[in-house]
């Protein structure tokens, strides 16, 4: 049985331990990358838990997908609120995780936002279409966003008006 919930405090190892991996086997699909994120002292992680809303999927305990939930800060964007660090482990793949994880933040996310903005790299097929089927629209694309090696990356901004 799945299930969701929001990490809390306890879960940090384990949201660590999935973040790292996630970087590890994807490394052109994150802006952050392994070889900074996992020189970050525990805290850092402890401290992600904290300031933002991590939804994790569950398996018999495992922590096996997540997604990060952030709400601008600044007045005049408070409205905004932000999806990133989408993953699933590869042995939970194509089992409607990803969707169910999006459709919880987007349920709970009118309480306190009225957009959503999510960004996807370009090559990112799987996520692009999870996102237009959820009902997020591209309205713009940043060029050359990322850089590995000497490869670069667009980013595709997409956004969810929920109200």
């Amino acid at each position: 049985m799945l299930k969701i919930k929001i990490l809390d405090q306890n879960d940090w190892e384990s949201w660590k331990n999935i973040r790292l991996e996630s970087l590890k086997n994807l490394p052109s699909v994150f802006v952050s990358s392994f070889e900074e994120v996992q020189n970050e002292p525990d805290e850092f992680f402890k401290e992600h838990i904290k300031n933002n809303k991590t939804y994790g999927a569950f398996f018999d305990n495992q922590l096996v997908a997540v997604v990060t939930f952030r709400r601008d800060r600044r007045l005049k964007e408070r409205h905004r609120g932000h999806l990133s660090a989408l993953y699933v482990k590869p042995e939970f793949s194509r089992q409607g995780i990803a969707s169910r994880l999006m459709s919880t933040v987007i349920k709970d996310a009118p309480k306190i936002v009225s957009q959503i903005y999510v960004c996807c790299v370009a090559h990112n097929h799987p996520s692009i279409n999870l996102c237009k089927k959820l009902g997020f629209k591209i309205y713009g694309t940043d060029t050359g966003a990322l850089k590995i090696g000497s490869e670069y990356y667009d980013l595709h901004l997409l956004c969810l008006r929920i109200s």
